[in-house]
Order: C-alpha cells, then structure tokens, then sequence
C-alpha cells in the first residue's frame, strides 16, 4: 500500500485531519468508470489514469461521523507529489443537480482539498477552492450576496440575472461562488473580490458581480477545463 502519499497529504493539507480523527486506508488497485463517465468527461477519465496511486480514505471524527473519500496521487513534471481528496456521498437534495454533475459525483466525487507545487503562468480552477462539486455543500441561489447584488444593480441601473435557481457547486475561500443555471447548464462566477484573467464582465452587468470564464460556457466545459489544466502539469504515460 502506498502509504506515503497520504502522509504526503497531511504535510500539504495539514488543516485537514485534527486530533481524535480515526483515519482508515485502503489501496484501490482498479477503479472501473462507466462509458457514459468516459465519454462525458475524456480529460477527466484521462487524468485520472494517470494517478499513480488512489487510495480510499475513511475519516471518522470524535463525534462518530464518517467521510469517505479518494485520494488521487499524481507526480508533476518535477517529480513532486500533487493530487485532490474527492468526497463520495450517498444523500439526497432538494437542489437541482445536473445529470452530468450527478454522474461526476457518482463515479469520482466531489473535490474537498487539492495540493500541488507547480508554477503556472496563470489561475486554475482548483485554486483557492474550499469546495468543489460536493453534494452537501451545494447552495441554491445568491445567499448573503443577494443584497450586494441588488444594491449594485439598483445604483447603476442594471437589469438582474434571474438567480433564484442557480446552483453554487464551487465556493472559494475569499467568498467567490461558481454557478451553473440547472436550466441552461450555464456557468457563471459571481467574483465581488478577484484578480483573474481568465474571465470577462458577463454582458450587461456590472463588474465585481457575474463573469464568464474564458473557454467555459457549460459545466461539462467547466469540469474538463479544470481536468486540462491539472493534465499539463502532470507526468504522462502514453500507454495508460
């Protein structure tokens, strides 16, 4: 069993575990993903190939709750240990989760903690994330935004996006969200506090509200931009 990488994980994510956790691992020689996995989601099913170890995580608190997690280990082209601890849930929601969301968190999980080490010229989707993906985590609409967005929009005059259904399903540490609308499978970023590039003003609104990300336009699109970036950062093999 490749024990290492999961201390490798507490180094780099020493927040994660506390004290009294019971903490059970369990190596995962072959995880199986169905054609409708690969075929939604191709640079997802290949960076995940490319893991070199995957490891079944389970957490159970002093409180007696259990987490169930995956821990994907890559090795960048540096040869440094990087990877993401995905959350697997069995719940229901009243929210109305996207059937290739559904499928995502199915077949991989949703991202609770990501680590690495390489440098790259500009953000990643993973960056700064206290959340991705995670059913429990999901929200519906604008929450505690909702009174600076229409502030904003009453002061200069702009038409509001209709928010009541969108679905935040990734939430950044400084209290940006990412949306998809359950209608449309559009995403947006709602960014009160940023410094990106990789995004643009959405039309006719104001700026330090809704954004679009460059090259995104659906959560499919989302999901395996945020496969791509962690690709090219990652070592290779052609025959896995």
């Amino acid at each position: 069993m490749d024990i290492k990488d999961f201390e490798n994980f507490k180094q780099e994510v020493s927040w994660f575990i506390v004290k009294n956790d019971n903490v059970e691992i369990e190596h995962i020689n072959n995880k199986n993903f169905s054609l409708k996995f690969i075929e939604t989601f191709p640079t997802v099913y290949r960076l995940l190939l490319q893991s070199t170890s995957i490891l079944g995580v389970t957490i159970t608190s002093s409180k007696n709750k259990n987490s169930n997690y995956c821990l994907y280990t890559w090795d960048d082209k540096n040869g440094l240990k990087c990877g993401w601890l995905c959350k697997s849930e069995q719940i229901q929601t009243e929210i109305k989760v996207l059937p290739e969301h559904q499928l995502l968190l199915d077949e991989m999980g949703g991202i609770k903690e990501t680590y690495h080490r390489f440098s790259t010229e500009t953000e990643i989707l993973t960056d700064n994330q206290n959340f991705i993906f995670i059913k429990s985590l999901l929200t519906k609409g604008l929450g505690d935004w909702i009174d600076y967005y229409d502030q904003i929009c009453t002061d200069e005059h702009i038409k509001q996006v209709d928010t009541k259904d969108i679905v935040c399903f990734a939430g950044e540490a400084n209290g940006n969200e990412t949306f998809y609308d359950p209608n449309t499978k559009q995403v947006l970023l709602f960014a009160p506090d940023h410094s990106f590039e990789n995004v643009e003003v959405l039309k006719d609104q104001s700026e330090y509200t809704f954004y679009t990300i460059n090259n995104v336009t659906t959560f499919v699109d989302y999901v395996e931009t945020l496969a791509q970036q962690w690709l090219e950062n990652i070592k290779t093999e052609v025959n896995k």
